[in-house]
């Protein structure tokens, strides 16, 4: 398991030195490292815009058929009910694409009921099942 607090200062650097950690110890193809990169990126950098604290607290943990993500929110968390639940967002506005984003690439996605705690599973297999 890795894991590391993320903050406004450090969160780039730590992400990439999670995704080295995570490589050093199990071998990812390059799409399954940017998914991972993608996933840690759009979840912490959500924390860090939006929450009322500026820090994620960052768990990974895998086995051979997943790789499990929490981000955990240093504040208050959100209704995530309705961004997860929202249609499509448009392809031309500045931004609301990171949970639907999220959504596409892992396995499985949810939130506990405060918003706080984000658990994403991202199949290791091929074919996206766990």
């Amino acid at each position: 398991m890795i894991q590391a607090q993320l903050n406004e200062t450090n969160y780039s650097t730590m992400i990439s030195a999670m995704l080295e950690q995570i490589h050093d110890r199990i071998q990812l193809d390059e799409i399954k490292k940017y998914t991972i990169q993608l996933i840690l990126w759009e979840l912490v950098s959500n924390v860090i815009r939006h929450s009322t604290k500026k820090y994620a607290t960052v768990h990974i943990s895998w086995s051979d058929e997943a790789i499990v993500i929490e981000v955990i929110d240093g504040g208050d968390g959100f209704q995530w009910e309705e961004k997860l639940n929202a249609p499509p967002p448009d392809l031309a506005s500045q931004g609301g694409r990171g949970l639907f984003l999220v959504q596409q690439l892992a396995s499985q996605f949810s939130f506990d009921e405060k918003g706080k705690h984000a658990i994403v599973v991202v199949a290791r297999n091929k074919g996206g099942e766990i």
